[in-house]
């Protein structure tokens, strides 16, 4: 229904207007026509008459009686020609007779007046005019009604009911149609808009003319595509937002994690030194041997050195204002001076590393980095090798020269499946003492992953049938 009011208010408005125009033009009809159509049949008949006076003196009267006859019958007027007695010499209406002296009753005549119209134009035109033939002078009398005219008006007032009727009937049906022709198409813009507003895109609005209504259509239909683009991007951006959010969340758990359990890796050897010192402070049992325990506690400080560099490392890779430093690696060489480095590792084991790499690959990223990560790597592959055993070091270029491969194969050995999902994990060790003479601090590769995701670099651990394979996926440069 309140669609639909629009349609109600113009179709009476429109309605009141017909009704009104027919009222005015009834009373229009019914004040002025009378008076009009006086006028117009006065000037029409001194019009003729004038004519006719003008014409006659040309003409005989026997050869003027046409324009008499015909003066008559086009104004319904009564004609005649009188003599200077006043006797009617010829007139349409009566019977013509020669020499009568039969006046008009009822009717004199000046002759010495003008045309004029003896009752100012209220029922009757009745006029006397001398008029000129070639034979002669006569008096020319005019009398016309204007009773028709008034018989008119009596017959449209009784005619109003039904001219009100037609009036009622077609003003109102034509308001109607004339509403709902105009009013369709604003309730159908109305209706899609309603649409729009309950964020309901599913339905266009369909374009049905050029005018104002269509460029209306037109323009619903650009917001609503803007509308539906923006609330797609909102949805994307607040899906995102959750995303980092849900991350942010994830990452500050993991680091709470963190540093739990860099709390519980530090306050075991604090442990162990106190309890150290205390037994060479008071000389008790085998804590007399000072040099002995003075040596040990030392090399517990070197092992929480080292721990708290690496926590530092893997702090400065987490913080988002790290810049990496890129230039041209070349891997070959940067391979090379990591094994010379690690050979004393190896040479304790009696481990061979066998290197298949080119002299000519190079990468552009940030040397440090990779350095360290590869290092971690190839000196996992050393510790955690049985005596004796070999370590593949391998280098290959894919045809398509996009990326470079790293390969560490140790043999000799196998990681259990449960294992290598979270060995990347920080302080996850396989050797569940944790015993820092079988194992590092389980650190290593969780900075090695940390630094391959600062790289773009992808990694992975696999079994096979050598050993343990690590694959690594170096880019040729970082974008």
């Amino acid at each position: 229904m309140k669609m639909k009011k629009i349609t109600y208010k113009l179709f009476l408005v429109t309605s009141l207007i017909l009704l009104a125009f027919a009222v005015l033009i009834y009373l229009t009809l019914y004040f002025f026509l009378p008076t009009f159509y006086e006028q117009y049949k006065t000037d029409q008949l001194q019009t003729g008459i004038e004519e006719i006076i003008d014409k006659s003196k040309d003409l005989s009267f026997q050869n003027a009686i046409p324009l008499f006859d015909e003066y008559a019958q086009k104004n319904n007027a009564m004609i005649y020609l009188q003599n200077n007695e006043g006797a009617i010499i010829y007139s349409p209406f009566l019977s013509f007779i020669q020499g009568s002296t039969q006046a008009l009753p009822g009717v004199k005549f000046d002759n010495t007046k003008p045309l004029r119209n003896s009752n100012n134009l209220s029922n009757s035109f009745d006029v006397a005019m001398p008029i000129q033939f070639q034979d002669g002078n006569l008096t020319l009398v005019v009398s016309a009604t204007f009773q028709p005219i008034n018989e008119a008006s009596q017959v449209l007032v009784r005619f109003l009911p039904y001219i009100s009727i037609i009036v009622v009937v077609i003003g109102v049906g034509s308001a109607y149609l004339y509403s709902r022709f105009i009013t369709r198409p604003l309730i159908y813009i109305n209706r899609g808009a309603q649409k729009m507003a309950n964020l309901d895109f599913s339905e266009k609005i369909e374009v049905r003319s050029n005018d104002e209504l269509g460029e209306l259509s037109n323009s619903l239909n650009d917001m609503s595509l803007n509308l539906q683009q923006t609330m797609l991007d909102l949805q994307k951006a607040n899906q995102q937002l959750q995303s980092d959010i849900e991350k942010e969340r994830e990452i500050e758990k993991k680091r709470r994690e963190f540093f739990s359990i860099v709390a519980h890796e530090l306050k075991t050897p604090l442990t162990v030194m106190k309890g150290h010192l205390e037994g060479m402070m008071y000389n008790i049992g085998p804590y007399k041997d000072r040099d002995t325990y003075l040596q040990k506690n030392f090399q517990t400080v070197q092992d929480m050195e080292q721990l708290v560099r690496e926590i530092l490392g893997i702090s400065k890779l987490e913080q988002h204002t790290f810049k990496l430093k890129l230039e041209e690696v070349n891997l070959a060489g940067l391979i090379n001076i990591i094994t010379k480095n690690l050979g004393f590792f190896a040479s304790q084991k009696d481990i061979q590393i066998i290197k298949q790499i080119g002299s000519h690959l190079s990468v552009f990223t940030d040397r440090a980095l990779l350095e360290k990560a590869c290092k971690n790597i190839i000196h996992n592959g050393i510790m955690y090798s049985p005596h004796g055993e070999k370590v593949y070091i391998k280098l290959t270029q894919d045809s398509k020269q996009h990326h470079i491969q790293f390969q560490v194969i140790n043999t000799g050995v196998k990681i259990k499946e449960e294992d290598i999902q979270h060995i990347f994990k920080p302080f996850y060790r396989i050797e569940k003492s944790r015993n820092r003479n079988t194992g590092g601090s389980g650190l290593g590769l969780y900075i090695v992953k940390q630094i391959f995701e600062a790289l773009f670099i992808t990694y992975s651990m696999n079994n096979t049938e050598q050993g343990v394979q690590f694959l690594v996926t170096i880019p040729l440069s970082i974008k």
